[in-house]
């Protein structure tokens, strides 16, 4: 027996033809939709990657910028030592050309020996002159080279943030041209919170300068804070050598640098004590040298050579130059890391339009290797702009931050 298809009119035909199509159009606008929403995805993916590049990127110019300042603050504190040690040199000097004119005049009965001690004391006297006018250049020159790199610091310190700026939106719209830096009012890259910028200041306040004195005096080699040995000990006769460099502030906030150097025989004769004075020099920058028999440092030389010291230090010489203390760039006192916040996000003309964006964070830290460069005290190092070690990591934003940068676009 044969089956028979049912016949099928026309309205029939029609609706499963609409049917057809519409599915066919719900497909085709679902594909779409994916479609579409992965790009959105693949774009916000591309916004928030380029976004912490950038940030990445000003981060490293703030990391060199700080490390470049440490670098630049050792190297002021060690060419203010420089000028310690000349000074200190042209002190020591002194002290070896009076000490060798009383020798030759001690010697000047003693056949042959009169001769070696007269020339080598003639030769000497004939250098003071030359000596104190190459000691005075070579401190003019350090103190030049310490102006120089004061203002080498604030240029350098123009220049990284105006670069920063520039950094940015090269980077942003190198990478998609209708990408931006967005600067808001709360998370600029100019005014974010803990900003690199804001957390360091160019400053020649008087705690400043008590602070570059303090740095300088603890820093100084062995040759410029304590000079002192016992040279000579014969039966009950001894000859003793001291000396050093000093350096302070005064009221006037002027870096004082002060040297003194004595030699001077100190007898035993049982019954009492005499102390005879061979030789000194002492010379110093902005201040006199101090006239009480109290006065510490200076290697203990009016301790140990008072007698010396006190026909000494009225012969100082005074070097007529004008030393002040450099402005510097420190850290400011706020216990936080700083950190860099950009915000990308596309461009658009019209007010209010949606536009993708995304944010990008980065933290500046300061890291001492302790397995490499340990401190003698063995405790963790505070961060400072003295030692280049300053780094740059990322760091996350919170939920909270988002919405209140969202709250802006």
């Amino acid at each position: 027996m044969k089956l028979q298809t049912p016949a099928v009119n026309k309205s029939q035909q029609g609706i499963y033809l609409l049917l057809a199509a519409l599915l066919v159009a719900g497909l085709a606008f679902a594909l779409l939709r994916i479609v579409g929403l992965a790009q959105q995805a693949q774009k916000q993916t591309e916004i928030e990657q380029v976004a912490h590049y950038a940030a990445e990127a000003l981060g490293v110019i703030a990391a060199r910028d700080l490390n470049l300042k440490a670098i630049s603050n050792r190297a002021m504190l060690a060419n203010e030592m420089a000028i310690g040690q000349i000074i200190g040199l042209h002190t020591w000097y002194e002290m070896t050309r009076e000490t060798s004119t009383n020798i030759a005049m001690f010697s000047a009965w003693i056949p042959y020996v009169n001769n070696v001690t007269l020339h080598i004391a003639r030769v000497l006297n004939q250098l003071r002159q030359p000596m104190r006018v190459g000691v005075e250049s070579a401190i003019a020159l350090q103190q030049t080279v310490i102006k120089g790199l004061s203002g080498f610091q604030w240029a350098f310190h123009q220049a990284a943030w105006l670069s920063s700026i520039a950094t940015a939106i090269d980077i942003v719209e190198g990478s998609e041209k209708d990408l931006e830096v967005s600067f808001l009012n709360h998370q600029t890259l100019l005014d974010a919170e803990n900003l690199w910028l804001r957390m360091q200041k160019h400053s020649r306040s008087v705690a400043s300068q008590e602070d570059y004195v303090r740095m300088v005096s603890d820093s100084r080699d062995p040759f410029s804070q304590r000079r002192t040995y016992r040279w000579v000990n014969v039966f009950n006769a001894e000859v003793h050598r001291a000396g050093g460099s000093e350096i302070s502030l005064n009221r006037a906030g002027d870096v004082v640098w002060q040297s003194l150097d004595t030699h001077q025989l100190h007898l035993d004769l049982w019954i009492t004590n005499a102390y005879i004075p061979i030789g000194g020099g002492a010379s110093y920058l902005t201040q006199r040298l101090p006239s009480s028999r109290r006065t510490e440092g200076f290697g203990d030389s009016y301790q140990l050579n008072w007698t010396t010291s006190r026909a000494t230090v009225p012969k100082g010489y005074r070097f007529p130059l004008k030393h002040r203390a450099p402005a510097y760039f420190r850290l400011q006192e706020n216990g936080k890391l700083p950190q860099i916040t950009l915000v990308v996000r596309e461009k658009g003309d019209e007010l209010g339009e949606a536009r993708l964006w995304d944010v990008g964070r980065v933290e500046l830290y300061f890291q001492r290797p302790i397995r490499f460069w340990p401190r003698l005290d063995g405790r963790d190092e505070r961060a400072n702009l003295h030692n280049a070690l300053w780094q740059v990591r990322p760091k996350t934003i919170t939920e909270i931050e988002r919405k209140l940068i969202g709250a802006q676009l």
